[in-house]
């Protein structure tokens, strides 16, 4: 019987973020690169192909880590169809490559994100990160800022003003309750933590979740491990010219909301949105807010 339930719900929940992406309009495709296997969504961009946008510019959503493509569904639902947008995921992640012997830091996956962008045939990006996502991305903005538009940094990791509730709690305790996933009961800690009000999930697709978490366990530590070594990405914020719109979510208990304006000090073409009652993934808990200001952030910024 549990065989079955578990059957069920892996069905449903793939038959769930089926319709979401339908929803967004986002197209499931795939590409192989040097390193492996990488699948992605994009849309189909309306303004590109009719020629009142350049056709090698794309708007890319990176994120975070131990996360896949699916965490952008909704806020890419918000954006419209007036733009290119492409969300990897990212490797090690999602159903893109997770092979234990490759190196999941932030420098080599940056490598690998710019691999992918050439095949794709965008010269120009206007990335969008989250946690590690956005610590990838500003890596790119300062290494290759010819190749990059603008950065939204959506609770960035990396760059810690002041220690949050979360890395304060696994100094205390050695447990980390965003990675140590071993039933439905985790997961939804795991959510709270994420979140400041997590949506309702029905049991059963909850279970399915935590089943597709707790079989990736060998890969996500591994990541988790890779990302330590250069996480902390400031020396180079510098470095970085490009427009840049800081999103935080104000309760966000993973990464410390005062780390924004150490960003915004940081960054000499910066602004921020900071969100009340929202936690560490405001694209999830309020897309249309950070769409919203997305789009105004294109329209307003000179360079993009």
């Amino acid at each position: 019987m549990s065989a079955l339930l578990n059957r069920a719900g892996d069905f449903f929940l793939s038959k769930a973020l089926a319709s979401e992406s339908n929803r967004a309009d986002l197209h499931g495709a795939s590409v192989q690169l040097s390193f492996g296997l990488i699948e992605y969504f994009q849309t189909v961009d309306r303004a590109r192909l009719l020629g009142h946008a350049p056709p090698n510019e794309a708007i890319v959503m990176l994120h975070g880590a131990l996360a896949d493509k699916s965490a952008w569904v909704r806020f890419a639902r918000q954006m419209g169809n007036a733009y290119w947008l492409v969300i990897p995921d990212l490797p090690g992640h999602g159903n893109s490559v997770a092979d234990l012997q490759l190196d999941y830091g932030i420098a080599a996956q940056a490598a690998r994100l710019m691999e992918f962008l050439a095949e794709l045939g965008i010269d120009h990006a206007h990335l969008v990160g989250n946690s590690m996502g956005a610590t990838i991305a500003a890596h790119i903005a300062a290494m290759t800022p010819e190749r990059v538009r603008s950065i939204v940094l959506i609770d960035a990791a990396g760059f810690e003003a002041r220690p949050s509730w979360l890395h304060e709690q696994v100094s205390k305790t050695g447990v980390n309750p965003m990675t140590e996933i071993n039933n439905a009961s985790d997961y939804r800690t795991m959510m709270r933590v994420g979140m400041a009000s997590p949506p309702y999930i029905p049991g059963i697709l909850l279970a399915a979740l935590a089943r597709k978490m707790i079989g990736r366990k060998a890969i996500n530590q591994k990541i988790v491990y890779d990302i330590r070594r250069d996480l902390n990405q400031t020396a180079l914020l510098k470095k970085i010219g490009a427009p840049t719109l800081i999103v935080w979510g104000a309760v966000d208990q993973v990464e410390h909301v005062d780390n924004a304006e150490l960003l915004r000090q940081e960054l000499r073409d910066s602004r921020i949105l900071l969100l009340n009652g929202v936690g560490h993934v405001p694209m999830v808990e309020a897309p249309k807010q950070v769409a919203a200001a997305c789009r105004d952030f294109y329209t307003s910024c000179a360079r993009c």
